[in-house]
């Protein structure tokens, strides 16, 4: 999950500071609490999201104080002194030289701190990351307009993942889409199947649920 992605989930601008990020996180964690919604499937999904962007959002911030800390620690010269003696008509004069020794290890282990945080924890858990993955691809289907593979594609995810609330949506809205597309092609009777199939895959999105009846007055006018 990319940062960007992460503050928006919090409803965050970027670069909002650590308390900000700690106080939306508390709240949505209490919003979508699955205890606090047993009847909501979806809150589950919402409330796992909430809580990874909530974690690499605080690594972050933790990582980039620690690695100022490490820095302005490491970075504190120490003073060496030496002392060569002249001599001037026989009187010993001293002369001291200031060396400033800088460890040379500091930009080592701010890259490795900058190494770890990039590393993305939705890459450990192979079937979110396949979940990601082919909804992108679905996605781009739907623009290719290549409905009939989006429709076996979104099936096939929904047998793989029946609670997941974007797939849900993903495959009404891949149903609508067909069903509108049927409707130009005056394909009537096929139209209205895969409308009502849209209709009651997710019948809680009032904005599709809205479309799709407008287009079933259409075949019935």
């Amino acid at each position: 999950m990319q940062q960007s992605e992460c503050y928006r989930l919090l409803g965050l601008s970027r670069g909002a500071p650590l308390e900000d990020i700690k106080l939306s996180y508390r709240r949505l964690a209490r919003k979508y609490h699955p205890d606090l919604n047993p009847d909501d499937p979806a809150a589950a999904d919402k409330f796992r999201l909430v809580q990874q962007a909530y974690q690499i959002l605080k690594d972050v911030s933790s990582g980039l104080i620690a690695s100022q800390v490490n820095f302005n620690q490491n970075a504190t010269p120490s003073s060496q002194t030496t002392a060569t003696k002249h001599r001037d008509n026989g009187t010993p004069k001293v002369k001291v030289e200031v060396r400033s020794e800088v460890r040379t290890d500091v930009k080592s282990d701010i890259k490795s701190k900058d190494v770890r945080q990039q590393v993305d924890p939705i890459a450990n858990d192979p079937e979110l990351r396949l979940k990601l993955d082919t909804l992108r691809h679905l996605q781009d289907l739907l623009k290719q307009r290549r409905y009939i593979v989006a429709i076996a594609i979104a099936e096939g995810m929904r047998a793989r993942f029946p609670k997941s609330v974007e797939v849900i949506h993903w495959q009404a809205v891949t149903y609508h889409r067909w069903g509108t597309e049927l409707l130009l092609k005056a394909k009537f009777r096929e139209a209205e199947i895969f409308l009502n199939k849209a209709l009651n895959t997710d019948p809680s999105n009032r904005e599709l649920a809205f479309e799709v009846r407008r287009d079933l007055q259409r075949i019935h006018k």
